[in-house]
């Protein structure tokens, strides 16, 4: 075990507005260093949201489907505010604390931890005015204030279905891991060999984030001791195990399951291999060139040291517009023609199944 994952929620720190009391954060970094441990910090909102909060007029959301309570709408300003000013001074207490090894990314969710929403909130979703690219930009918002506030940690955040959609997790995705870069990796809260065929899509970006870093992480969804049938067959063992062969090399696991001793062995035995180390990334991230950028309509793609195997074009709302395959050269003419305009993701995968991302500006 090299550390501890600290969960705190924001109505205990920030208990009145611009009114914070850090203890519980202070006080277990002082209890891991005095182990000699690392710290994953994550804050949430969502149902822990302060009370305070909304007499500033935010609006919210019931429901009791897949928890019960109520949270801010995530796009609401006044909310959108209020957390990224929460993210700033968390940054400005925190950022330059190597205890903390990796921070994680929240946003106003039904647990606060999680990315996603209700099933069936009240107000519904159409009274609300709900769109996919609403919830897009209000974690985009929020990317940007963690990144800010914490340069030089690591930076993750799990992924969901969100109402029913895989576009905010694929766009979320995209949008991240263009900005940035190799200190940000995926994780999964829902770890069971059973959730990989609930949550395809997001299985699909755990696989792709190992690709380019050495944290992509799971959260095992249970205990392995007290609800080993929930995993499926095999138990929490056949969960640890399916991670380490997709080269998943961050776990969490439950508390229980480390202090009850049934799987010492397990845990001790176990040994990944993530498939780059951080010097092979950042080597292949230098050597993808794309230029002109901004372009009018071409862009030339450049893979210094390998081939370009496929090249793929995604808008900000995560759908792909454009993809060519089996290129299998060093250099790929890239022509959009006229019909599109804006800010793009360009996701590049070489012969060795490395996959990079760029983000592209076409301006007419």
């Amino acid at each position: 075990m090299k550390g501890i994952l600290v969960r705190v929620v924001w109505k205990d720190i920030e208990t009145s507005d611009n009114v914070y009391n850090w203890s519980l954060i202070d006080n277990q970094i002082t209890a891991a260093q005095s182990y000699g441990k690392k710290i994953s910090l994550a804050v949430g909102g969502g149902l822990n949201s302060p009370s305070w909060l909304y007499s500033l007029g935010v609006q919210s959301i019931s429901f009791t489907v897949p928890f019960n309570g109520t949270i801010p709408i995530p796009w609401d300003t006044t909310f959108l505010a209020k957390w990224t000013e929460f993210i700033a001074e968390l940054g400005n207490r925190y950022a330059n604390d190597n205890t903390i090894q990796l921070v994680y990314i929240t946003n106003s969710s039904t647990n606060g931890f999680e990315m996603q929403l209700p099933f069936d909130p009240t107000p519904s979703y159409t009274s609300i005015a709900y769109t996919d690219q609403k919830v897009i930009d209000s974690w985009k918002e929020v990317i940007d204030a963690f990144n800010s506030s914490f340069p030089n940690h690591y930076l993750t955040n799990d992924f969901h279905p969100v109402n029913q959609s895989n576009i905010v997790a694929d766009s979320i995705y995209a949008y991240a891991k263009q900005n940035i870069g190799s200190r940000y990796g995926a994780n999964g809260w829902w770890w069971t060999q059973n959730n990989t065929s609930v949550y395809p899509s997001q299985f699909a970006i755990l696989q792709n984030s190992t690709t380019t870093n050495l944290f992509t992480g799971i959260q095992m969804a249970h205990s392995g001791i007290t609800s080993p049938s929930s995993f499926g067959t095999g138990g929490m063992p056949t969960a640890l195990s399916l991670a380490i062969s997709n080269n998943i090399c961050y776990w969490e696991i439950w508390n229980n399951d480390i202090t009850n001793g049934s799987f010492d062995t397990l845990l001790s035995n176990a040994v990944c291999s993530p498939i780059l180390g951080v010097e092979e990334i950042s080597d292949v991230e230098n050597n993808l060139i794309i230029f002109p950028n901004p372009s009018q309509n071409i862009f030339t793609i450049t893979l210094k040291n390998n081939f370009i195997k496929e090249v793929e074009m995604i808008n900000e709302s995560g759908q792909t517009i454009f993809r060519k395959e089996n290129i299998n050269n060093s250099q790929y003419l890239l022509d959009i023609g006229n019909s599109v305009n804006g800010i793009f993701f360009l996701k590049v995968t070489d012969d060795k199944k490395t996959i990079l991302y760029r983000k592209i500006i076409l301006k007419k």
